[in-house]
């Protein structure tokens, strides 16, 4: 397989393992219950409602604003909505020193109640250890909540071979919105030639490399067919089972 000098990676599905389930009564109702502890009082589905229609909201104000069809919320503005337009409150003697602590709390309490698991697949950390070897530049490109993903990152142990990070949110937009991927390779200087992007999605990975013009290689980790593969790699790009063989 051709060699790069720079390689921009997505991260779940890619580099970590996750599984999340936000669609569980339990999960709500735990969510609910803290709220209350500020004084917001919500049902579970309500609480669950009107979190989805605030993300609607968000998404639609955002993509008007930027102009993009691939537009990334901060959850966290989701978040402290949730907190002052709740219909039904009651006084607390929990005192809120700053929105930032609560923003802090409420967002890992979401992400660690909906997080089933996470690590680094099995090749995760010997590949990205070969890559510094080879002086090669590593980046991460991911759709993501930059409040939740940090954590994870560090989580995962791949912090340490990332030579920058790049989270949607912080950015406005998502793959494959292209302006995002432009963004890093702009910021570095990459030329096209000596830059790749590994990732686990044919739309958003494959999409977004396509249109900045870069080699992209799909990692097949939700195990597609040859029949599926086929229909879905509309730009042909290599497809790889496991992320160690982009070093042979």
């Amino acid at each position: 397989m051709k060699q790069y000098k720079n390689y921009i990676f997505d991260f779940y599905g890619t580099l970590v393992d996750i599984e999340t389930d936000e669609t569980k009564p339990s999960f709500w109702k735990k969510m609910a219950e803290v709220y209350r502890v500020y004084g917001a009082d919500y049902s579970w589905k309500e609480l669950r409602d009107t979190y989805l229609s605030m993300v609607k909201e968000e998404q639609v104000i955002l993509a008007n604003e930027i102009h993009t069809d691939y537009p990334e919320i901060l959850l966290e503005k989701v978040f402290l909505r949730l907190l002052k337009e709740a219909k039904h409150c009651h006084k607390t003697g929990f005192v809120i020193n700053s929105e930032d602590d609560f923003l802090f709390h409420i967002s890992n309490t979401f992400r660690i109640l909906s997080r089933k698991s996470i690590g680094a697949y099995p090749n995760t950390v010997l590949t990205l250890t070969e890559l510094k070897k080879r002086e090669c530049n590593v980046y991460l490109l991911s759709n993501a909540q930059g409040i939740f993903t940090r954590p994870e990152i560090e989580l995962s142990g791949v912090a340490e071979y990332l030579d920058d990070i790049f989270i949607s949110s912080d950015h406005k937009r998502m793959k494959p919105d292209p302006i995002f991927l432009k963004e890093l390779m702009e910021k570095y200087r990459l030329r096209k030639e000596d830059t790749v992007m590994i990732g686990n999605d044919f739309t958003s990975d494959m999409g977004i490399a396509h249109a900045c013009g870069i080699d992209g290689i799909f990692l097949n980790s939700f195990r597609y067919n040859a029949t599926e593969l086929k229909e879905k790699n509309l730009y042909h790009h290599p497809v790889i089972s496991d992320i160690s063989e982009i070093l042979i």
